[in-house]
């Protein structure tokens, strides 16, 4: 690579050790509840802990994926869940850069039913302790353009919204940053970096990078948020 060629040119993945698979079916994961009974939440802050629980995140996210699906034909709507939600790619690609990182996980500790109620090994027989229902990885925000900036009341900020979120933002249903106080807040914080090297780094600005649930994505987003 000559002196004028740029430093960083793409990604460039080594051989590595093969992905770790889990020792349970997805489709025998209980939904955690709401309180969390039955689980343990436990945070995360070793890398090789989160590269060894790579093909659970992706299975989660398939079965989480899948069960929404089934839940609308149900229900007699249409689904419009993606059909891979999450790759493995992504998933190591994303435990690999982001620096710092850390997150949460919550597994499964005592025997309860598909429904996440109460229950014992001889009702639920496919229930096993450290069965993966949910996970979040949260890292600082970066970015690598000179040019970017935050800005709500742009006419692109939206418009690649699909007609169901759009109509949701209409109603009032869907939160949004509608008189850019946000926005101004998240651009006049205090970042640097050069965006052909380390990226241009936000300390104070969290970025969810990875998320995955089975009935404690509420629980799991607190976690990360206020960590």
């Amino acid at each position: 690579m000559s002196e004028e060629e740029p430093k960083f040119v793409g990604t460039r993945r080594f051989g590595g050790q093969p992905v770790r698979q889990p020792a349970y079916n997805f489709r025998d994961v209980p939904y955690c509840s709401k309180d969390l009974a039955g689980s343990t939440l436990s945070e995360v802050t070793d890398r090789q802990h989160l590269v060894d629980s790579i093909a659970e995140f992706a299975l989660l996210c398939n079965e989480a994926t899948r069960r929404k699906h089934l839940s609308e034909i149900a229900r007699g709507k249409k689904s419009r869940c993606p059909s891979k939600p999450l790759s493995i790619e992504y998933i190591f690609d994303r435990i690999d850069t982001d620096d710092p990182i850390w997150g949460f996980m919550v597994r499964t500790d005592t025997p309860m039913s598909s429904k996440g109620r109460t229950s014992n090994l001889k009702a639920s027989p496919q229930w096993k302790r450290g069965m993966l229902q949910g996970f979040i990885t949260v890292t600082t925000f970066t970015q690598w353009r000179s040019s970017f900036r935050f800005d709500s009341l742009h006419e692109s900020a939206f418009a690649y919204d699909p007609d169901d979120l759009t109509e949701l933002a209409l109603k009032g249903i869907r939160k949004y940053d509608n008189d850019g106080r946000l926005a101004e807040e998240l651009e006049a914080t205090v970042h640097g970096g050069d965006p052909w090297k380390e990226g241009i780094v936000y300390p104070r600005i969290a970025e969810i990078s990875l998320f995955g649930a089975l009935g404690c994505g509420k629980v799991s987003l607190t976690s990360g948020r206020t960590f």
